[in-house]
């Protein structure tokens, strides 16, 4: 830990110099499915918020700087800056309604879910610590992801393999979510109006709902395992080439709490 927080401290200068200029050269998601502590970071945001592409690529940085195979980054377009206008993207989902709650401002953070401010969200500048302290945590389950896509039909099965690797007890649930990567389109940005923005990680909704599945509740033992298969039609309008399975495991007992995630390219 003592390591982390002279990292952070080294990051936090670095992020100091990040602009709000259009990230020209956006990093692209890796593939997790397995192995190693994974932190999930979602990013409530808003084509009409002007200031959301700041804090997106504060998180992207930090991603990058700690470890792209460790955290994980959802953009979940959600709130009153979100509401699409004119030619403005429309990203909003049920899902990510659900999860903004009550909340009425952009940008804004969660670090796997864990109620570390009020409504579980975490404002931008928030985000270090927590993000530093849930790499730290141990590694309690295991996630697996095993997409099928057809071509010609546009059908994707998703098998979600979870497994914990201790002995432990709570109301666990697996949520399994689409994204989509690398989306043009206009947003808001200080000063005026960028009609290329790249839209990174973009959550498209969920197979199984906002709340997901459920894997366990009471006491879990060490190897217990399920695996979940869930099947959509892709919307046509979605590029398969950029879009991803994004599944994790959360506590219900501990207000929601993201445990593990993983993410795998759909083809």
């Amino acid at each position: 830990m003592k390591n982390q927080s002279i990292i952070l401290a080294v990051l936090a200068l670095l992020l100091l110099a990040v602009s709000c200029d259009k990230i020209e050269d956006p990093l692209k998601p890796v593939t997790i499915t397995g192995g190693g502590k994974t932190v999930l970071i979602k990013d409530f945001t808003g084509a009409m918020c002007v200031n959301c592409p700041a804090a997106a690529e504060y998180a992207h940085n930090l991603q990058h700087q700690l470890g792209e195979e460790h955290i994980i980054i959802l953009g979940v377009h959600a709130g009153p800056l979100a509401t699409p206008a004119g030619q403005f993207p429309n990203f909003l989902t049920e899902e990510g309604d659900t999860w903004y709650g009550n909340h009425d401002s952009n940008p804004l953070f969660s670090v796997d879910h864990a109620a570390l401010t009020e409504g579980n969200t975490l404002y931008v500048e928030q985000i270090d610590a927590p993000v530093s302290e849930a790499l730290g945590e141990q590694q309690t389950f295991e996630v697996y992801i095993e997409p099928t896509y057809n071509d010609e039909s546009r059908q994707l099965t998703v098998t979600t393999n979870v497994e914990a690797l201790a002995d432990m007890a709570g109301q666990y649930y697996v949520t399994v979510c689409l994204v989509e990567d690398s989306i043009v389109g206009w947003q808001k940005v200080p000063g005026g109006l960028d009609r290329e923005y790249v839209f990174r990680n973009v959550f498209r909704g969920t197979l199984n709902g906002a709340a997901g599945q459920v894997f366990k509740s009471g006491d879990v033992e060490a190897f217990d395992n399920v695996s979940y298969d869930n099947n959509i039609e892709l919307d046509s309008t979605f590029n398969a080439d950029q879009c991803y399975i994004l599944s994790y495991v959360y506590d219900k007992s501990q207000d929601g709490k993201i445990l593990q995630t993983a993410i795998e390219k759909i083809k």
